[in-house]
């Protein structure tokens, strides 16, 4: 079995509190996304158009039902999905996060190789990732040389891709396609 990291100080690990806190602010962000939206206003469309005959009480009336069971389907799929794939990097060997009250990050094995996913904030914007990645990351770093592993992460933000690179020593593209940017640190 691969080497695990060790705990970062100053973060808190993954567990149930910082997993729902995870599950949040991932379902959040997807329920922010403009497919969502979009998918949400053809959904007001579709009941508005079969209730109206009903009158614009029942409609308003379905409009609120079919909106709000809408958002909880999504919610509850987003979470659903979320939690499935947790499960599976967690039957892979072993699941490590490093979370504060404004960002988190995860860390888990595939082929022999750590792989950072699950890099959330609270909210987009205020610099909570880049404050959790001045710590974790160059702490990761060390503990990949100490185990002799790899890191992998991946990115389809390329200003995103650039604060990586600055942000773990030795860190460096190793491919881009489908707007899809992979990043690779040998050890050191």
């Amino acid at each position: 079995m691969i080497a695990q990291p060790a705990p970062c100080p100053g973060t808190q690990p993954y567990n149930r509190r910082t997993g729902a806190q995870l599950a949040w602010w991932v379902t959040r962000e997807h329920l922010k996304k403009p497919s969502t939206s979009l998918l949400a206003a053809a959904t007001a469309a579709a009941i508005a158009t079969v209730a109206w005959p009903l009158g614009s009480a029942p409609v308003i009336a379905l409009l609120v039902a079919g909106l709000a069971v809408f958002y909880l389907l999504v919610a509850a799929g987003t979470i659903a999905a979320h939690l499935a794939t947790l499960r599976r990097w967690k039957r892979s060997g072993w699941l490590v996060g490093y979370f504060t009250a404004h960002a988190s990050q995860l860390v888990h094995p595939d082929n022999g190789q750590w792989v950072l996913s699950e890099h959330h904030a609270r909210r987009r914007g205020p610099g909570w990732g880049a404050q959790l990645r001045a710590v974790v990351w160059p702490h990761l770093a060390r503990e990949a040389d100490r185990a002799g592993v790899v890191v992998r992460t991946a990115t389809k933000v390329p200003a995103l891709a650039n604060q990586y690179l600055r942000d773990m020593p030795g860190l460096h593209v190793e491919d881009e396609a489908g707007g899809v940017i992979r990043l690779v640190r040998d050890p050191g």
